[in-house]
């Protein structure tokens, strides 16, 4: 019964430190699908270029007019390893912030300003604009 009851503390233990850390991003944690239901998301936005994992690299292309973020799709479902480039072009300095990765871009008015990474990390992680706090898009890596 001891075993029982250390296994289960253990698991909510797992579960608290999970959540934790997923709180302790800056701003509004994305919204998440339940394991099982569908999504009425769009198909994943893929590029020609190889990643080196083997997938094609996905490309996402942001386009940010009088602090409104104008992309594609609103959420992007990318597969785990895949090698991703975020461009991010606007009219206003600005920065751009990618929670969960924890990766930002500075950006400069009509400078394209580009973040490469590979998505390693399942889950799904919101992007923002900081200083007009615009919501850019939803990364959804699985």
């Amino acid at each position: 019964m001891r075993r029982r009851t250390r296994t289960r503390t253990i698991a909510a233990l797992i579960t608290a430190t999970a959540a934790l850390t997923a709180a302790a991003a800056c701003g509004e944690p994305a919204s998440r699908t339940p394991p099982g239901a569908q999504s009425s998301a769009p198909p994943p936005v893929r590029g020609s270029a190889p990643a080196a994992s083997g997938l094609s690299a996905v490309r996402i292309a942001v386009t940010v007019t009088g602090g409104k973020a104008h992309t594609a799709h609103r959420r992007v479902k990318v597969p785990r390893g895949a090698a991703v480039e975020i461009t991010v072009t606007g009219d206003t300095a600005d920065e751009f912030h990618l929670h969960g990765y924890d990766r930002e871009l500075e950006l400069r008015p009509g400078k394209a300003a580009t973040l490469r990474f590979t998505a390693d990390t399942p889950g799904v992680f919101e992007a923002e604009l900081h200083h007009s706090g615009a919501r850019v898009l939803e990364l959804q890596v699985g």
